[in-house]
């Protein structure tokens, strides 16, 4: 497996999973469920094997997911104990 991490640029020549050369980068729509909240991104770009189906995040893909994501959501307040 190939990546290339300078100046935010992310490629990949094989699958991390099968070996298959044929991994290619994609954009599409990705979508989540956390704690039964289902949220959408949208256009992200990440790398996805036609043979085994794997998929692989650049780091850029997943900060949009995480900001999107209600996981990542700021907390409500925390109760104090009296």
């Amino acid at each position: 497996m190939k990546v290339n991490m300078q100046k935010e640029t992310f490629s990949i020549s094989n699958c991390p999973s099968c070996g298959s050369s044929a991994i290619r980068k994609i954009k599409g729509k990705w979508s989540g469920t956390y704690r039964g909240k289902t949220f959408t991104v949208t256009a992200l770009e990440y790398f996805e094997c036609p043979k085994c189906r794997e998929k692989v995040y650049p780091p850029q893909a997943m900060r949009r997911i995480q900001q999107s994501s209600p996981a990542y959501a700021k907390s409500r307040a925390v109760r104090r104990a009296s």
